[in-house]
């Protein structure tokens, strides 16, 4: 049905096998279609979303497979509490969006609008956001969302270059970028250009505040004994989500015997990274990470 193969998926199913959680999924982050896929494969039925419109034009069918556009937080806030078994976001950049879309995704695909959002019809695109505004916005999203150190330089040679222009182009800014990069770390432009894109798609796209939003809501989804799982590609995503997780699973005083209890339970103390096979078999995984809790029994309690 499906060839590909999503990030630290073995590790995922091997919770959902351990505990023995029910068949009601949740995909929050459909992309192409691999979590989705091997829990159809598994007997589940299948919710998904995924806020990019190509993403949704391109899935798969399935009678298992409930598929809905939108952004994963607002979608999962639609179900009532204790609905889903296991929930799973993947938060990384999908490899169809480099290859296959045109909103600018890759700063190879010279041609293409500077665009970056996931939905074109909402929001405003990278292009309209570095026309309108001034240096210390541009320079304090870059930094913040990469932390890029020539910051300050790429926002002011955007500042300098953008006069007369209506739209940017992916080429525009590669230029302006890889200009304001001092000539001793030229080899290290593509890093830098990297960086660069990253920040701006995550700003564009409200990614951390949609990250913030959905773990609010997520936790209460879960049925008793659900795990909801977050695949993390970012360390300021990462640090979002172990944050939550931290203070989710917490215990409080049951009674005033000395008893406690917990929620939610911590299933990684340490994150879950890929092991070396999957590295080999895809190199974007290297940044990976995976973060488990688990909806405490209430015979626990």
């Amino acid at each position: 049905m499906n060839t590909h193969i999503p990030v630290l998926l073995d590790p995922i199913i091997g919770f959902y096998k351990l505990y023995n959680v029910g068949s009601t999924v949740f995909d929050g982050t459909f992309g192409g279609g691999g979590y989705s896929d091997a829990f159809i494969n598994l007997g589940s039925n299948v919710h998904a979303s995924d806020l990019d419109e190509n993403a949704i034009n391109r899935a798969f069918k399935h009678d298992k497979l409930s598929l809905k556009q939108g952004n994963f937080a607002d979608i999962i806030a639609e179900y009532e509490d204790k609905y889903f078994d296991l929930i799973v976001v993947d938060l990384g950049f999908s490899n169809n969006q480099l290859l296959i879309d045109d909103k600018g995704f890759s700063y190879q695909k010279k041609d293409q609008i500077l665009d970056l959002r996931y939905d074109a019809s909402s929001g405003k695109s990278a292009s309209e956001f570095l026309l309108a505004n001034n240096y210390d916005t541009i320079r304090r999203v870059l930094f913040d969302n990469s932390g890029e150190q020539f910051s300050n330089k790429i926002a002011t040679k955007i500042v300098e270059k953008r006069e007369g222009y209506k739209i940017i182009k992916v080429s525009d800014l590669e230029a302006w970028v890889v200009e304001a990069i001092p000539m001793k770390f030229y080899n290290k432009r593509n890093q830098v250009l990297s960086r660069v894109w990253q920040a701006l798609r995550i700003h564009i796209n409200s990614e951390f505040e949609s990250l913030r939003n959905f773990l609010d809501i997520a936790p209460s989804k879960l049925r008793i004994g659900g795990i909801l799982c977050v695949v993390n590609f970012h360390s300021l995503e990462d640090k979002i989500t172990t944050k939550k997780f931290r203070d989710l699973s917490k215990t409080f005083d049951l009674d005033n015997y000395g008893n406690k209890s917990q929620d939610y339970e911590l299933l990684t103390k340490r994150p879950i990274v890929p092991d070396q096979q999957e590295l080999d078999s895809n190199t974007q995984s290297r940044s990976a990470t995976l973060r488990v809790i688990r909806r405490c029994p209430e015979l626990n309690k």
